[in-house]
């Protein structure tokens, strides 16, 4: 009796291993990390901590965080912030604001592949899947452009480049359905 339930202990014991296993190696990136939007402010405070700033305007409520962590990301901006915004409750857009250090903006600096990678990681908690441009568009003064590149995994990351120098002053982390695996991009 001893031996069949040591085989039997075994045998659970070994496909309970090669279950998970197997279950880590299917899961999408996305569920290894954080899910932020949709989610409330309770669940937002228990990521990045208290807010620091709260403004209504109608339904739409915007929380501003500025954890020290999150300014290391961008040392030439050391009054950067982030915002969420919600709707009924749940994060619909995630942006992030060098407004504060607009004066002092570094000449050959512009948001770009390599700040929206930093920005996703940092919000999500792990790396962006793709980069695909959506849209570009010129706003009639050919010196303000708008930009809408896909992250993945539903997300998309928009912003504006103004001025000689381009500035980005914010961008902004929002969901696309086009930026749901499996790709399609030629759709409007």
């Amino acid at each position: 009796m001893t031996m069949k339930f040591c085989h039997l202990y075994q045998t659970l014991t070994g496909l309970t291993v090669a279950f998970l296993l197997l279950n880590s190696l299917l899961t999408l990136p996305a569920l290894a990390g954080r899910y932020v939007l949709n989610q409330t402010p309770q669940t937002i405070e228990r990521y990045f901590g208290r807010y620091s700033t709260k403004k209504t305007n109608g339904a739409q409520v915007t929380y501003t965080y500025a954890p020290k962590s999150f300014r290391r990301l961008f040392p030439q901006f050391p009054k950067s912030n982030f915002s969420i915004s919600f709707i009924k409750n749940q994060a619909k857009f995630i942006t992030l604001n060098f407004n504060g250090d607009f004066f002092q903006y570094p000449g050959s600096y512009n948001y770009d592949k390599a700040e929206a990678t930093k920005f996703y990681n940092y919000i999500f908690g792990y790396q962006p899947p793709i980069w695909q441009e959506l849209s570009t568009k010129f706003s009639g003064n050919e010196t303000i452009y708008f930009y809408e590149y896909c992250l993945g995994d539903g997300v998309a990351t928009s912003f504006d480049r103004y001025g000689y120098k381009q500035f980005t002053d914010s961008a902004t982390l929002s969901y696309n359905n086009r930026c749901e695996p499996p790709y399609n991009f030629n759709q409007d």
